[in-house]
């Protein structure tokens, strides 16, 4: 990324000094209705629709060191209408947040003055800066995509005169006077970004799809989680289902097995190994997840995990040649909710997974998911670059070949920064292919988290991000694609054999796309 890219994602490490004393920075703010946000209005617009109560240490703000290198949760104070940041250790910092753009939906948004930071007492509008920050940042992924991306990339008419609206739009904000006037008008140009960026990259993903040579490396797929074992009957049509979407690709998530957990008998695969065969016997290939981190249990080691990925990976040879062998491993949830286990130790418990799958060969494909949170981590040491910073110098990405992200974006909103954050992804991870691991919007039929498209409709929501994000996956350089609805057989393909609205969403967006 460029040096007047995001700070968050800096190449080039900058010493700056830790603060001996507490900053502060000012911000004013308005909603999208223009009124002025106080500090208690402000947390309720950043939060999740099920915790508008929530404490200022759970906000979804964070200020960032320049390097990326730390970053800090900060106090939030303030009257009526004015709002205090303040935080110790840094010095100048950026803003990372969850913002809701109107008729788009929550977003993380940074804002960074121009690359260089805020310092002690100044006092910003915060929709301006967001605003600016996202034009700059759209302005670069632009020129890349028209000049640097292979394909390159050829807009639309239409395109280019949302481009040109967005410029117009940028300009009569910055010519407004007073505050409320200024952050209507900031306001509206971050939809206006918003808009164009989505149609950027769906039209460039469709071109990159469909072109003879790129088009063959993409991979498309749907999550078999383990709840299919209750639904043996119906697994030719899940199958069939599958196939005719124009998937070419299925994860096939195997279960925790707590009677055998290593697979160490040969009756563990028995429930498996039909489905497997009829997989292949459809031409769908198989990423293999060894298991859910969801799932693991408080007592694993790297010794135990690697003898269940060996025994999965050998009895499989032949038929399964891609395996997950960490899913969001940055997670705080692996091992139990009560005692996590600690970072250091799921780092070797996936090491030894990745070992154990290139022991048995090496020409097989490993494949690890990161969860992506940053804002919304619970603390720098957690969050997808946080927890880049410590381990790819500890090995990650050794013997890795695809690295994918997962989206949960009801619980850690992404939207504009999907393609920051995978441009920060490849330069971290420039040996690696990129992937939409896994993509999903809550997990049942009512809104609890941050809101897409649509806070009343989550179906809507859940249509709208599939056919959005399938096509982007494929625009962002060294993507290889991916998705992998993860409620494919509760949202996709209930139980009752009739496919649902994201089924028949997903199905379009591949047809889009030329499978």
């Amino acid at each position: 990324m460029r040096a007047t890219g995001l700070l968050l994602f800096a190449s080039l490490a900058l010493a700056w000094p830790s603060c001996a004393r507490a900053a502060a920075l000012q911000i004013s703010a308005y909603d999208g209705a223009g009124q002025a946000l106080g500090a208690a209005e402000f947390l309720s617009y950043i939060s999740r629709a099920d915790r508008k109560n929530a404490s200022p240490e759970r906000m979804a703000l964070v200020l960032i060191q320049p390097d990326g290198a730390q970053w800090v949760r900060p106090a939030l104070s303030g009257s009526s209408r004015t709002i205090t940041l303040s935080w110790e250790r840094l010095n100048r910092v950026s803003i990372s947040v969850a913002w809701p753009i109107s008729g788009g939906g929550f977003s993380t948004l940074w804002a960074d003055k121009e690359g260089r930071g805020y310092s002690d007492g100044e006092n910003i509008l915060l929709n301006e800066e967001l605003a600016v920050t996202q034009y700059r940042l759209f302005k670069e992924a632009w020129q890349r995509h028209i000049s640097e991306m292979d394909p390159v990339y050829a807009p639309s008419r239409e395109t280019r005169k949302l481009a040109d609206e967005t410029l117009a739009l940028m300009k009569e904000a910055h010519a407004a006077q007073s505050g409320p006037s200024r952050a209507a008008g900031f306001d509206k140009a971050l939809q206006a970004v918003s808009r164009t960026w989505e149609k950027m990259l769906v039209e460039h993903g469709r071109q990159i799809a469909r072109h003879p040579r790129r088009g063959s490396s993409l991979r498309f797929g749907l999550t078999l989680d383990e709840s299919l074992l209750k639904r043996l009957d119906h697994y030719p049509w899940i199958i069939q289902s599958v196939k005719r979407s124009g998937a070419g690709w299925v994860r096939l998530v195997f279960r925790s097995n707590p009677s055998d957990f290593a697979y160490a008998r040969q009756r563990s695969f028995n429930e498996y190994d039909g489905l497997v065969a009829a997989l292949k016997a459809s031409g769908l290939q198989i990423m293999g997840c060894a298991l859910d981190t969801a799932q693991w249990p408080s007592q694993l080691t790297p010794e135990f995990y690697g003898e269940r990925v060996k025994n999965l990976v050998l009895h499989y040879r032949g038929s399964i040649s891609s395996w997950e062998v960490g899913s969001e491993i940055n997670g705080d949830w692996l091992g139990g909710l009560s005692s996590p286990l600690p970072s250091d130790k799921v780092f070797r418990i996936y090491s030894a997974g990745v070992s154990a799958v290139k022991s048995v060969d090496p020409s097989l494909e490993t494949v690890a998911t990161l969860y992506w949170w940053e804002n919304t981590a619970p603390d720098h040491e957690h969050s997808l670059f946080g927890w880049l910073k410590r381990f790819v110098p500890q090995g990650f990405g050794k013997d890795l070949d695809v690295l994918g992200l997962s989206l949960e974006t009801q619980d850690n909103p992404l939207g504009l920064a999907l393609e920051p954050v995978f441009e920060s992804l490849r330069q971290t991870l420039p040996s690696q292919k990129l992937m939409v691991g896994s993509l999903s919007h809550g997990d049942g039929n009512e809104l609890r988290g941050y809101w897409w498209l649509d806070p009343s409709d989550i179906e809507a929501s859940r249509t709208d991000l599939i056919s959005l994000n399938t096509p982007a996956a494929c625009a962002l350089r060294g993507s290889i694609g991916g998705g992998f609805w993860w409620h494919t057989l509760g949202q996709m393909l209930p139980s009752k054999r009739k496919a649902a609205e994201p089924y028949r969403a997903y199905r379009h967006a591949l047809k889009q796309l030329g499978r």
